[in-house]
């Protein structure tokens, strides 16, 4: 019996690596007090329970909290087949448990009919020893079975013989490779099963021939059809090839019902009905407490998106082309200007005594014609006097760059974007708005609780009085909309849009989209039901894909994620909301003249009289 003992703690302590191990037991005291001090000698925390009492098969001894847990069996107890129904049960047979259950009769059938229809799979950590008649050594077996639902079969390979005394034991011999890999190397290849897979098609009814839909996953045209579920179909097509194995797909054409964790494909992975999902889900916590990520798939974004609309009104202001100087600059220019005509009004009278003379007003007139680079029709015939106007108008011509250098870098610069920055406010505003008809848009716009959102529904669809065929718009028609119609706002996702925007529009008309976010950008990811014990493997087979660049390849070319904006290859059209600014100050100059006009024909005539 004290080579048993040694045996278990070298199993779980060496082998399995753990400090916590559940003994379940037919043994005498004695031998459990022997086994109890042992295993405190090598601090390892351990308990007990008798197999001969009654068991009830819902009791939960074996449920923890810990990472994993060893669980020692003896197979020969009477109530040894309660334990194993009750593990196959509630599907104890996981990575989260290491079970060595040991065979003092070394009965391989009585093994075989335990474990031919439990539910093992791809993690199964069992180990199942017996004892050598001969040589008195125990002999190691791996038991696992890739999984039943997949067509997969019990496998029991024997892996090491080990020889144990009082005191220790060692390794004498390899019965296999099995020592130079960890388990999930071994069972990696699924050779002849068959994994579900299940995948969602929404451009296509479910009812026509399988043909069409595999044809129409297969095909590289018209991206902007279910664009994350033909990626996914067709980027994990070399996980068939990783795993040797065949694929039998679910078509479903949605990826979840009311509430995301019912229905469509989310359903049959909770539910147990597929392995795997080929389209990615966005991760919320709703679907975290069945469901769990194990890579990210690619980005998610949905936009409203608009050209600025261009109206007489827009942006009108008086200051427009005041802009770039401070108002003390140009009250310093203005009095720059003021003063140089006041010297020249004193210098012309000094210089021309018996000549006619120019009045005040005309020589600040002739400043101002200055400052406006206009020249003058007079100059001072003295060196000091032409010293001062040239002064004058070095002055005028550093303003004058400056100047016109900060208004064309304006007028080529980014183009003015819309006031209109968030969902409530396009709610609220007056533009007509288009709707993308693909399903996680629709629902999200149909059933969101966020008041913003609801808002932007009740106002824009709920309360239009558009037919709904010019409300939900095909993705290519919402684009070229956009383009020809300004102020009209679509709201799809980049990954279905960026792709026609690329297409249909001019780089400048680019740089003039308005993007509202519809919601929060996230990612998505390939997801797995919790618990599953494949997940590991997968992950590890997609990390491999990420890593070659193989899912790198099939994004960049299902996804238009990022547009580019050119805005100095064309000539700038300036429009009159840029230049309604500058005919306003005209004509308010010219009312002004008009009035000064009028002031000195009424002086004038006002004069005569008297």
């Amino acid at each position: 019996m004290q080579q048993l003992h040694n045996l278990i703690l070298y199993n779980f302590l060496h082998m399995a690596k753990l400090s916590h191990v559940f003994i379940l037991h037919c043994w005498s005291m004695d031998s459990l007090t022997h086994l109890g001090l042992l295993a405190q000698s090598k601090n390892i925390f351990t308990q007990f329970k008798q197999l001969d009492s009654e068991l009830n098969p819902n009791d939960n001894f074996l449920s923890h909290n810990l990472p994993k847990i060893g669980v020692f069996l003896d197979i020969n107890c009477n109530q040894s087949d309660v334990v194993l129904n009750m593990a196959n049960a509630k599907r104890l047979y996981s990575h989260r448990f290491h079970w060595l259950i040991y065979d003092e009769l070394g009965n391989f059938l009585n093994v075989e009919s335990h474990f031919k229809e439990a539910k093992l799979f791809i993690d199964a950590d069992i180990t199942y020893v017996k004892q050598d008649p001969i040589t008195e050594n125990f002999v190691l077996f791996d038991l696992y079975n890739k999984g039943r639902q997949l067509g997969g079969k019990l496998n029991i390979t024997a892996d090491r013989e080990v020889a144990c005394n009082k005191r220790e034991c060692r390794v004498e011999r390899y019965l296999s490779d099995l020592h130079k890999r960890n388990p999930l190397q071994h069972r990696k290849y699924f050779t002849g099963l068959t994994i579900r897979a299940t995948a969602v098609v929404t451009a296509l009814p479910l009812n026509v021939s399988i043909e069409k839909i595999f044809d129409f996953m297969e095909a590289k045209d018209r991206i902007h059809l279910d664009t994350y579920g033909r990626l996914g179909y067709q980027s994990r097509q070399p996980l068939k090839d990783m795993l040797d194995c065949n694929f039998k797909y679910i078509f479903r054409d949605r990826w979840s019902a009311d509430g995301n964790v019912t229905g469509g494909m989310i359903g049959d992975l909770i539910l147990g009905v597929a392995d795997l999902s080929i389209a990615p889900f966005v991760y919320s916590f709703d679907r975290g407490l069945f469901v769990m990520p194990i890579t990210k798939f690619s980005d998610f974004r949905e936009i409203c998106m608009f050209r600025n609309p261009r109206s007489v009104s827009a942006g009108l202001s008086a200051t427009e082309f005041l802009q770039p100087f401070s108002g003390g600059v140009w009250l310093t220019f203005a009095l720059i200007l003021l003063l140089a005509g006041c010297l020249l009004w004193v210098t012309f009278a000094l210089e021309r005594r018996k000549q006619w003379k120019p009045s005040l007003l005309t020589s600040c007139l002739l400043s101002f014609g200055a400052g406006c680079i206009q020249g003058a029709s007079l100059t001072p015939r003295s060196m000091g006097g032409r010293m001062a106007f040239f002064a004058l108008m070095v002055t005028s011509f550093l303003m004058y760059n400056y100047y016109t250098s900060i208004v064309v870098s304006k007028l080529l610069g980014q183009p003015i974007k819309s006031n209109i920055r968030t969902l409530q406010q396009l709610a609220d505003s007056n533009l007509e708005v288009g709707i993308e008809p693909t399903v996680y848009t629709r629902i999200y716009i149909e059933t969101s609780e966020e008041p913003d959102v609801r808002s932007l529904y009740q106002n824009k669809v709920v309360g239009s009085k558009r037919s709904p065929d010019r409300i939900w718009l095909l993705t290519e028609e919402g684009v070229k909309t956009v383009r020809d119609q300004e102020g009209f706002v679509y709201i799809t996702g980049v990954a279905t849009a960026y792709e026609f925007v690329r297409k249909f529009f001019l780089p400048h008309q680019i740089c003039e989209l308005n993007e509202i976010p519809l919601r929060d950008a996230s990612q998505t990811h390939t997801v797995l039901a919790k618990e599953s014990p494949y997940a590991e493997l997968l992950k590890l087979c997609e990390l491999r894909m990420l890593e070659t660049g193989i899912h790198f390849k099939h994004e960049r070319y299902w996804m238009r994620t990022k547009l580019h904006c050119y805005q100095h290859n064309h000539t700038v059209a300036v429009g009159l909301e840029y230049a309604a600014p500058l005919f306003i100050l005209l004509l308010g100059a010219m009312i002004l003249c008009v009035g000064v006009l009028g002031l000195e024909v009424i002086w004038f005539r006002h004069s005569t009289l008297h």
